[in-house]
């Protein structure tokens, strides 16, 4: 059973993420000739001050500290 994990910042809709989510699912069960039945999704959303690039955060932290 292919498990997918999608790791994003919040914001996208329940409808975008459903329908990436289904041509995700036809597109490995096409490529690792697997049943769509047996593929997961998993959508992890990480807020932005949790999330850094390149040593700065998407997003400052609520409770910044000087």
């Amino acid at each position: 059973m292919p498990i997918i994990r999608i790791e994003l910042l919040p914001g996208r809709t329940a409808l975008q993420k459903a329908r990436y989510a289904q041509e995700v699912t036809q597109l490995t069960a096409e490529i690792l000739g697997c049943a769509q039945e047996t593929v997961d999704v998993i959508f992890t959303e990480i807020q932005g001050e949790d999330w850094v690039h390149a040593g700065v955060p998407y997003a400052p932290p609520i409770h910044a500290q000087r």
